[in-house]
């Protein structure tokens, strides 16, 4: 039985509840998928390691994230561990950007299982294998001569080919890599090549993207100036603004080119608006193009559903006009929905969709009858897996809202010391926070900034704020997402006649005999160390003690005869402590 979706969720500032997650086709497309392909996804595709399995994985990552079917993450680990090792070798020839987009379901299995230590090592080590055949020292994949663009395949027969589907392929692996291990270069490559490819192929006067790009110009569909194909095809426009917003969940707010990025996501949008079919809500296959001006074109389910799952995340996260954006993307999502019907084991089907293929020199190829639309599944023949991919990412957005902040959390404390107010926070899942800000109140309600921690996907975060006197003060931390909401802890106060001002006294002093007494006053429970160090910083005495519950205590110490006359210092060390006292040795 499917857990509930949570019960309710708090969004927008009230309280909404779902029914029960069953009911969506998310789960109702995510569990004919279980149901008809065992053991796993390959039992459809037979492609092995590459993006035919692992796009259809990657939207039940979207979808077990809001359910939490502990099937689905199965099911999605049964099939990444039939090429990983335990060491995280992938035994797969990765040759092209088709084969590093299991990178993806990779990066999703550490982030779920990171909390055991060989999962951990095992998919960290995987996606490190991938990232360093496209980024660093080690890198050995090709690229093209002008802007070194990533070919899209490695094979002898695409050399020089760069496509719109290779940028979804390869890029949202490396920022979110980039992202979660703090790997700036795989952020950088991810973001210069998608702006790259945008500005290569965006048309402005339609607002649309071609297909793809050869530099060379060798190629038969590509024009002899530019390099450019010649057409807008749903599904490849489809994958590139799927990679757009994926791409910016992970690049900091702070990073020089996010607005280039948010300028391309902007203007697409304009011309998906402007294309969209007002009758159905859905796109041609070939976009800028109807059936009557186009004999053959049709109304395309894979593509489509990719500008829903796009203009949906875009807004629900701020990057797009949401009350331009919204409408487009839900009437996409009715016309979606009139396009899935029952297969004959009553199970959802997914009809009108474009079959695999490649750029094509002409629109009327895009449209010939070997590339007429397909469904799945099929009675007989190829099973295609774009429809099943693309329903699944609609899916996930349309019927769960998409929180682009997902904070929880966990633990929030502030611990006093003598000269300190020690702040320690964990969160449950950062995914979507850009920094911590760490905020400070006199009156609780008043906060002023005094500290800040970029996500970094630590365990535990840790702040120092120095002791206040006769005060009581607020904390809280402000996770700051990437599109710049703010998301609060609670707040905690620390409390100024709770803390009692800890003293330290050395006599005699100068020391004539070569004992001194510490008198100690104050003191919090703990273990200290009690050092005696020399001007020249060489420690001539050390020992340990141990404070129970005594509010001031007298510890005698005994110098050593190393100890020569002149100044000297005495150190007490430990519990949050650390302080020096000057003596004179005569």
């Amino acid at each position: 039985m499917k857990n509930p979706f949570f019960g309710c969720i708090f969004l927008l500032f009230s309280l909404s509840c779902f029914s029960q997650a069953s009911n969506t086709w998310s789960v109702k497309f995510s569990d004919a998928i279980e149901s008809r392909y065992t053991p796993t996804i390959n039992n459809m595709t037979s492609k092995g390691w590459e993006y035919s399995n692992t796009i259809i994985t990657h939207g039940m990552e979207k979808v077990y994230n809001w359910v939490n079917d502990a099937s689905y993450l199965a099911y999605i680990k049964a099939y990444i561990d039939l090429y990983v090792n335990a060491s995280g070798t992938i035994s797969a020839t990765v040759n092209s950007l088709d084969k590093i987009h299991p990178g993806i379901t990779v990066l999703f299995l550490y982030e779920k299982l990171k909390s055991n230590a060989a999962d951990s090592t095992k998919y960290r080590n995987a996606a490190t294998n991938l990232r360093n055949i496209l980024v660093g020292p080690s890198a050995t994949y090709p690229k093209t001569a002008i802007g070194g663009i990533f070919w899209h395949k490695n094979n002898g027969s695409y050399n020089d080919i760069v496509m719109l589907d290779g940028i979804y392929m390869g890029h949202p692996f490396l920022a979110k890599y980039g992202r979660l291990f703090g790997d700036n270069a795989a952020i950088d490559t991810a973001v210069n090549q998608t702006l790259f490819v945008y500005n290569q192929l965006y048309d402005n006067t339609t607002h649309l993207i071609k297909h793809a790009w050869n530099p060379t110009k060798t190629q038969t569909w590509a024009n002899a100036t530019t390099g450019n194909s010649t057409s807008v095809w749903s599904r490849a426009m489809g994958w590139y603004m799927m990679a757009l917003v994926d791409i910016l969940k992970y690049v900091p707010s702070s990073h020089p080119k996010r607005a280039q990025l948010l300028t391309a996501l902007n203007n697409l949008a304009i011309g998906i608006d402007t294309y969209q079919d007002a009758a159905t809500g859905l796109w041609w296959h070939v976009v800028d193009k109807t059936a009557g001006t186009l004999p053959g074109n049709y109304l395309e389910t894979s593509g489509s559903a990719m500008f829903v799952y796009a203009l949906k995340t875009a807004s629900d996260s701020g990057w797009i006009n949401a009350a331009t954006y919204l409408p487009v993307a839900q009437s996409g999502w009715t016309g979606l929905q009139a396009k899935i019907d029952n297969y004959t084991d009553s199970k959802p089907r997914i009809n009108d969709f474009s079959p695999a293929m490649s750029v094509q020199n002409t629109e009327a190829l895009y449209v010939q009858a070997s590339l007429q639309p397909v469904d799945c599944p099929v009675a007989a023949g190829t099973q295609h897996p774009h429809g099943y991919a693309a329903i699944l990412m609609a899916a996930s957005v349309m019927e769960f809202p998409l929180v682009t902040l997902p904070v929880r959390f966990i633990s929030f404390t502030a611990k006093e010391y003598a000269d300190k107010t020690h702040l320690s926070w964990q969160n449950g899942d950062e995914s979507e926070v850009d920094h911590y800000e760490i905020q400070k109140s006199v009156t609780g309600n008043d906060f002023t900034v005094i500290g800040r921690a970029g996500a970094t996907g630590l365990p535990v975060y840790d702040f120092d704020d120095q002791a206040d006197d006769n005060k009581t003060v607020y904390y809280r931390i402000n996770a700051v997402s990437r599109n710049g909401s703010a998301h609060y802890s609670s707040i905690i106060p620390v409390r100024k006649n709770n803390r009692k001002d800890f003293e330290i006294k050395v006599s005699p002093n100068p020391v004539t005999d070569g004992v001194l007494n510490l008198l100690l006053t104050n003191i919090s429970q703990g273990a200290y160390k009690i050092k005696v160090i020399s001007s020249t910083g060489n420690t001539l005495l050390t020992r340990s003690i141990t404070v129970n519950d005594e509010s001031s205590l007298v510890k005698t110490i005994t110098l050593p005869a190393v100890v020569v006359k002149g100044i000297h210092y005495v150190q007490l060390e430990g519990n949050g402590i650390k302080i020096n006292k000057s003596i004179i040795v005569k």
